[in-house]
């Protein structure tokens, strides 16, 4: 009988009621769920980056995990989905990646040897881009009034020796019709020189760079005769109306604006073959 009493007692002490707080996975990868709170415990399902759980209740049972050099360490704690999935995951997880706040908005775009990660950045992904898995060139469509500039991005699993990263843009020339408009994205642009992005310390990551107001405005000379016939094949017919009277780029309904942001990535392996990856941001224009 006390050594019953004893066995119970432990169990006890091992779990502690946690107060149905909630929290938030800040792994890049997502946590494993557990049937039981132990590394080698059945995997019943996985969290994504992002998503909130209730913990349920806490243990005793530490753990310590090496991240990139960086040692997490946390406990066991049992937790509940809060989700759109059914029925609700369930299960164990390591509470170093859980945090009360909600991380940064974050995309993901997976290459064959290393996953690009962006924070603070919705994207449009009506090509479901972000679910594929790209060899050289990945394209995204930020929402309206996103932009990737001034944006910390992550280059992750990757093996390589030296990661070189630059920047550049492409303006493009649209026709405005108070809401509407008719984007030339596949015409003449004006496009910046390359700029090299200096990388932050310690995580493989970059920031990107910050465009001016002028900088958006750029353009090459464009002869107006060639822009009308360029408006006739590519928009419909009333577009052309509206330029009628125009006699330069810079007059309404015409307007130029940043069609497209990339960022070209030079990958070196440590036999010194360098490969070259492009990620394009696609800009919504007009207004």
């Amino acid at each position: 009988m006390v050594r019953q009493i004893g066995m119970v007692l432990i169990f006890c002490f091992a779990f502690q009621v946690s107060a149905q707080e909630i929290h938030y996975v800040h792994a890049d990868n997502g946590l494993i769920i557990r049937k039981e709170p132990k590394r080698k415990g059945e995997k019943t399902g996985k969290l994504d980056y992002g998503a909130s759980v209730r913990i349920v209740q806490r243990t005793n049972f530490p753990l310590s995990i090496s991240d990139d050099g960086e040692i997490i360490n946390g406990v066991w704690v049992e937790i509940e989905d809060l989700g759109q999935s059914y029925p609700k995951k369930k299960g164990y997880v390591f509470d170093g990646y859980l945090k009360e706040d909600a991380p940064p908005k974050r995309i993901q775009l997976v290459f064959n040897d290393f996953v690009f990660q962006m924070d603070e950045i919705v994207v449009w992904d009506t090509k479901e881009e972000l679910a594929k898995v790209h060899k050289d060139h990945a394209e995204v469509s930020v929402e309206l009034g996103e932009s990737p500039e001034s944006k910390r991005f992550y280059l992750k699993n990757n093996d390589y020796e030296k990661i070189e990263v630059y920047q550049r843009f492409e303006n493009s020339i649209t026709i405005m019709n108070e809401g509407p408009h008719c984007d030339l994205t596949e015409w003449k642009h004006y496009d910046s020189p390359w700029q090299k992005l200096k990388p932050q310390e310690g995580d493989n990551s970059f920031m990107t760079t910050t465009y001016a107001p002028e900088d958006w405005q750029k353009f090459i000379p464009v002869d107006m005769a060639e822009l009308k016939l360029a408006v006739k094949n590519n928009c419909q017919e009333h577009w052309l109306d509206l330029l009628m009277n125009v006699k330069d780029i810079n007059d309404y309904p015409i307007g130029v604006s940043m069609s497209r942001i990339f960022l070209k990535l030079i990958l070196t392996e440590k036999n010194k073959v360098t490969s070259e990856k492009l990620i394009v941001f696609n800009i919504p224009m007009g207004c």
